[in-house]
């Protein structure tokens, strides 16, 4: 197996050829070209490539990679990393939008499962999710804070019963007012200035879960196709972020 067969596959798996993306998604450096153990996380920074080298890691992939598509202006932080990975013959590839919105790896169908919704429909790189049965509040929020003991949930609530569910995960603020009158709750990764008016006046119960919180989970399932499909081991280096 090599990571050019394994970009093949997972970009196919992905349909990342259907997304106009900030970055380019696949292999952003080629390192090592047959990899022996890959390393998964959220975002890419020093302490992640620091940890994936120290555990051994040949390749990585990550949600938010090197952003930019066609820059060769390598200097300051942006210099250090590339000089790192080189370093160290790293393979970098990195998924962005379409790990957001596939509807079986991505960041917001797993959190769909991961409450116990059923998948309606996409918007945009979301979902709208649905109980059959609305649930009550106390039970939602539990079930929320099983799915993400670590984050600070930022929670507005407006009412007592979840049934129709609107999720886009990191900065997925400003999309709430895309599902006016169709959700009564929303979940995302940020909030912003507006949001609390927004909500309030949409009569929309709003969760910010966290932006690093709410994008573990499609690296995970990705890196866990990757092992079923070729053999290779994984680990996930998680590098808190409150944000």
């Amino acid at each position: 197996m090599t990571i050019y067969e394994i970009e093949k596959e997972v970009s196919d798996l992905l349909q990342a050829h259907m997304f106009q993306d900030f970055c380019y998604n696949g292999i952003q450096i080629e390192g090592k070209k047959e990899p022996t153990l890959l390393a998964v996380g959220v975002s890419l920074n020093m302490a992640f490539l620091r940890e994936a080298v120290q555990k051994g890691a040949d390749m990585v992939l990550v949600h938010h990679g090197f952003f930019g598509k066609d820059f060769m202006r390598l200097r300051g932080f942006l210099r250090q990393r590339v000089a790192y990975v080189l370093a160290h013959n790293l393979t970098v590839m990195g998924y962005h939008l379409p790990l957001d919105a596939h509807p079986e790896y991505g960041n917001s169908a797993l959190i769909a499962k991961g409450l116990g919704l059923v998948l309606d429909h996409r918007v945009d790189v979301g979902y709208l999710a649905l109980y059959e049965t609305p649930l009550l509040w106390e039970e939602f929020e539990k079930r929320l804070r099983l799915l993400f003991p670590f984050s600070k949930l930022h929670i507005y609530r407006h009412n007592d019963w979840v049934h129709r569910v609107g999720i886009i995960t990191g900065g997925g603020a400003s999309f709430l007012k895309n599902f006016e009158g169709e959700i009564d709750t929303f979940v995302c990764g940020e909030t912003k200035e507006q949001t609390r008016h927004e909500a309030e006046e949409m009569k929309i119960t709003f969760v910010n879960a966290g932006h690093y919180y709410t994008e573990t989970l499609g690296v995970c399932a990705l890196a866990r196709y990757i092992e079923e499909r070729w053999g290779l081991p994984w680990v996930f280096i998680d590098v808190p972020n409150d944000v």
